[in-house]
């Protein structure tokens, strides 16, 4: 499925963001406090890959209407609109068709699926609705479904299967630095351990590096205890090095480097290496833009299952810390990334901008404190616009 369109309301600074169209790979740049931020965190938890992202009445309702607080409970937030593949057609209408009725005799017959799935037309007419409102979870419908020979339950279980899960990435403080894991076990322990969101962000980090790797920490905590389990868990962590350097590295076309996850009794550390070095440095010792670039390619690779696709990536001011050289790069990822998933990202930045396309550059500007969207290149505020050398300000 792909996000061709959606609308945030009631939500911060966004009274009414108005339908927002997308392509494949959007840029969404404006001036700092319009609303960018919380047009990603609304969207986000549409269906955000982290459990219990969720939007909470005391903290998101605009405060300039804040009698209307009292009528939050059930007031949409986020609606979007999917477009399906003919492949996704296919898929939903053998999910979810009410199934034919078949004469007596002929019950061990397929029941035919509906021939309106190879109609090409439906590729330009049917679509998911999807929405979420406060204090309730993320609903789906499809237009004129039960006329299509759609079961409506089975369209809402189907679409929640199959609609991509929203990767938001909008920090960069991976700093790389030593863990010890007994203590992160506690804390995770005491938030609950189906509150993960409740961590801190470095901690919720180290956990993704954790699961990527298979490695669990009540497990690697026992092992640590013990001469054998120390000796096994080495091999543990070379299997989980190797996958960790095969995913970045699909990711980051610069140099070629390699991760070492090192574990010393409860003391975690994150080694990299340059091939063209050939010496381990450790991870919080890299520069602040090549420890993002890890953080979105591990936090990708977690979302993803690791096969980086059917994501749709929300990405604040990516590429803020690489040089030009490597922005270029990064836009030319995007490119690649986009066969397979949707891309949204905001940037200051002129060079991240393809001014080749036009038409993915959505404007946010605020307009008597709210968000507004512009699409396209030309602002209404045009005093307040223009592109130097290397930002939009």
């Amino acid at each position: 499925m792909r996000l061709s369109k959606f609308k945030i309301t009631n939500y911060r600074n966004i009274l009414d963001s108005g339908w927002i169209t997308t392509t494949n790979i959007t840029a969404f740049v404006g001036q700092n406090e319009a609303g960018k931020s919380n047009l990603f965190e609304a969207l986000y938890c549409l269906n955000a890959y982290v459990d219990g992202a969720t939007y909470d009445d005391a903290e998101d309702w605009p405060v300039d209407d804040w009698k209307g607080r009292k009528d939050a409970k059930g007031k949409r937030v986020c609606e979007a609109y999917f477009a399906l593949s003919i492949e996704d057609i296919k898929s939903l209408f053998d999910f979810s068709r009410i199934p034919d009725e078949v004469s007596e005799g002929d019950e061990n017959d397929e029941p035919p699926i509906a021939e309106k799935v190879d109609d090409a037309e439906l590729l330009d007419t049917l679509s998911v609705f999807a929405y979420k409102s406060y204090g309730q979870k993320t609903g789906f419908s499809i237009k004129d479904a039960e006329n299509l020979g759609l079961n409506v339950e089975k369209v809402s279980d189907w679409a929640l299967a199959n609609l991509p899960k929203f990767v938001l990435i909008q920090d960069y403080n991976f700093s790389g630095a030593q863990v010890e894991l007994d203590q992160l076990k506690s804390r995770w322990d005491s938030v609950g351990r189906g509150n993960r969101h409740l961590l801190s962000t470095e901690d919720q980090k180290i956990l993704i590096v954790l699961d990527l790797a298979q490695i669990d920490i009540d497990d690697f905590v026992e092992k640590g205890t013990t001469a054998d389990g120390r000796t096994i868990r080495q091999f543990d962590k070379r299997a989980a090095s190797a996958y960790l350097t095969l995913q970045f590295q699909r990711l980051w076309t610069q140099k070629k480097v390699k991760f070492d996850i090192d574990i010393d009794g409860p003391t975690l550390n994150i080694f990299a290496e340059d091939e063209a070095i050939g010496f381990p440095v450790r991870l919080y010792r890299r520069s602040t833009g090549f420890r993002w670039y890890v953080s979105f390619a591990w936090k990708f690779t977690h979302a993803s299952d690791g096969e980086f696709e059917n994501c749709i990536l929300l990405l604040e001011e990516p590429g803020v810390h690489l040089h030009y050289s490597g922005q270029r790069d990064l836009l030319r990822v995007f490119e690649g990334l986009s066969d397979t998933n949707t891309i949204l990202y905001t940037t200051h930045l002129a060079s991240m901008v393809d001014q080749a396309n036009p038409e993915r550059v959505r404007i946010v500007e605020s307009r008597d404190n709210h968000l507004a969207i512009n699409h396209g290149v030309v602002s209404s505020q045009a005093p307040l616009w223009r592109l130097s050398r290397r930002h939009w300000v």
